[in-house]
């Protein structure tokens, strides 16, 4: 088999055999409408999962037992996750509301209103005191998590705002959006950094490296992108996935990149070498999300067709032949 990785100003080819993937380890089947996100608790006890029936699930991993439901959106729950401790749980709803719980009891802290559209995504900063959300109102907010106050309103992109990510150091927000665009943003001054271009298509979802070096696209355009924090360069263009890739995920070592597709797979990326570990099929419809477990050993994926999935991770292999890299015009875009 041949993977092909494009980047801009550089075209590597890496000759392999991509492993045959096992079936998906354990499926859950509790929600009655499509998942559209999932988020494994930092110290690896649960898995959350948040759907278009309003609620979010939590599971234990381990054998996939219902642990608690959060009820308290009043429309489909968009994405879910948690505060890097764990003491915290954010949820974003097309109720135009994001909340804030606590994730042991399902108890809702607060209610975070202000966007006049749904609200798509969530993301807190490392040090947990910031929650950043996304909407379709075409705006950024930030928000203080102890008190709710709306810090801040970002204005610059043109339309939907889909994913919001922070950088570990806590010093920068990305945020990708339907106009096609990734905008990076200083936390501490709430300035446009830089804007990242690129995609042809709608940005789904963004994230950072662990080490904050790379940002990671998924998009409608059938790509996933990867950028240097730094300098906002396009260093590799990931293309192997047969319709809108919708989410993405490092893992938590940085050594690998998973994204999911409306193809119905997921991909795992090798990012020593931007080669294709593995596709694992399972899903009958698209996926929407993709998170890592903390121990790296598993990931997890929510499905269009109402499942939530987990997965043992396949390893990189060496590969047997050598990769070949061709510089030229012809790369470039």
């Amino acid at each position: 088999m041949t993977t092909l990785v494009g980047l801009i100003g550089l075209s590597v080819a890496i000759f392999g055999t991509e492993p045959k993937a096992e079936p998906a380890k354990l499926t859950m089947h509790g929600h009655t409408n499509v998942v559209n996100a999932v988020k494994f608790a930092p110290d690896g006890s649960g898995l959350a999962s948040a759907s278009d029936d309003d609620t979010v699930q939590i599971v234990d991993p381990a054998n996939g037992e219902l642990l608690l439901t959060l009820k308290g959106h009043t429309d489909s729950v968009l994405d879910v996750t948690y505060s890097v401790d764990g003491t915290r749980m954010a949820t974003a709803s097309a109720d135009h509301t994001a909340k804030i719980w606590e994730p042991g009891e399902g108890k809702v802290l607060l209610t975070l209103t202000g966007h006049t559209d749904s609200v798509n995504s969530v993301a807190f900063s490392f040090d947990g005191k910031w929650l950043a959300t996304g909407s379709d109102d075409d705006t950024v907010k930030l928000w203080n998590v102890e008190t709710g106050k709306n810090v801040t309103t970002l204005k610059g992109h043109t339309d939907s705002v889909n994913g919001v990510a922070f950088s570990s150091d806590g010093k920068l927000l990305a945020s990708g959006s339907s106009d096609n665009l990734v905008r990076i943003w200083s936390v501490t001054t709430h300035h446009l950094v830089r804007t990242l271009k690129g995609h042809t298509d709608t940005v789904n979802a963004v994230a950072f490296s662990p080490d904050g070096t790379l940002i990671a696209t998924a998009s409608h355009d059938d790509t996933a992108k990867i950028w240097d924090t730094a300098s906002g360069e396009n260093d590799v263009t990931l293309s192997g996935h047969g319709g809108p890739v919708r989410g993405l995920a490092f893992s938590n070592d940085g050594t690998l990149l998973a994204t999911v597709s409306d193809d119905g797979s997921v991909k795992i990326w090798d990012l020593s070498t931007d080669a294709e570990v593995a596709t694992l099929d399972g899903h009958s419809d698209w996926l929407n999300d993709v998170t890592f477990a903390p121990d790296d050993a598993t990931l997890a994926t929510a499905g269009e067709d109402k499942l939530v999935k987990i997965w043992n991770v396949p390893k990189p292999k060496p590969s047997a032949t050598p990769t070949e890299k061709q510089v030229g015009p012809a790369a470039k875009k």
